[in-house]
């Protein structure tokens, strides 16, 4: 009973290595977003530069890949900025982003120090 409880518990656990790669790999940049897409690097370069704590995360919204930067100075409070697969930032209106659902979970990809 031990032993397939243990093959049980290691199946399931292959399986959601399968999905959350398979995952990775249908949302823009695949596995690698940093070193996938030069804008993403280069961005993640200019955001380190400001010494500043910034993060930047990676979802679905609109049937389509966005990549979420984020300000996560405690003292500080902004909106945060989307960018669709090719680096554009996408202009929202206010009640877009009042409405703001992600329909895929959000990774984050890179966070400052």
């Amino acid at each position: 009973m031990k032993t397939e409880l243990i093959m049980l518990s290691a199946l399931l656990f292959v399986f959601t290595l399968v999905i959350s790669c398979e995952k990775s790999r249908s949302l823009c940049g695949g596995n690698d977003p940093k070193n996938e897409l030069s804008w993403l690097n280069q961005e993640i370069s200019r955001l380190n530069a400001l010494n500043k704590c910034y993060s930047i995360s990676r979802s679905a919204y609109n049937k389509q890949t966005v990549f979420i930067i984020s300000n996560c100075e405690a003292n500080i409070n902004r909106v945060p900025v989307l960018y669709n697969c090719d680096g554009t930032v996408m202009n929202l209106s206010d009640v877009d982003y009042q409405n703001l659902k992600f329909t895929g979970s959000i990774e984050l990809i890179w966070k400052s120090n």
